[in-house]
């Protein structure tokens, strides 16, 4: 598994590329979002993990780069839960901060479960 994991704090970045290395597989990390579409742009990966308030490039336009890739989008805010923007129509899933590591390794394996199993649902209807 490749993990691409996006936020304004390096801190943060490092801590939690050593957790998901040790525990999901290989992380690659970004700090704004020039960063973040050069990256999508160059690689592939299995899952992308976004802070909201990532900088130089709204995280709506990242979403949309990783959706065209079939990259899909964890969206980390600071929002409370079950508080989605209406303007917001993109699909990801989202996480508010504070979160366990626990938690979002879960959402992580729950997200990519998600994709393989729409990928073997779009496979089997394109074979009918």
């Amino acid at each position: 598994m490749k993990i691409l994991f996006a936020a304004p704090d390096r801190d943060l970045l490092e801590c939690f590329k050593q957790l998901f290395e040790t525990d999901l597989g290989e992380t690659v990390t970004a700090f704004d979002g020039t960063q973040v579409m050069t990256l999508l742009s160059a690689e592939d990966f299995d899952v992308l993990i976004i802070d909201r308030k990532i900088p130089r490039v709204d995280y709506k336009a990242i979403i949309e780069r990783a959706n065209s890739k079939k990259v899909p989008a964890i969206v980390l805010t600071d929002e409370p839960a079950g508080a989605r923007r209406t303007d917001d129509p993109l699909p990801y899933r989202r996480m508010s901060y504070p979160f366990t590591f626990d938690g979002i390794r879960k959402t992580v394996i729950d997200t990519l479960e998600k994709g393989r199993t729409e990928e073997r649902t779009e496979s089997v209807s394109e074979d009918v």
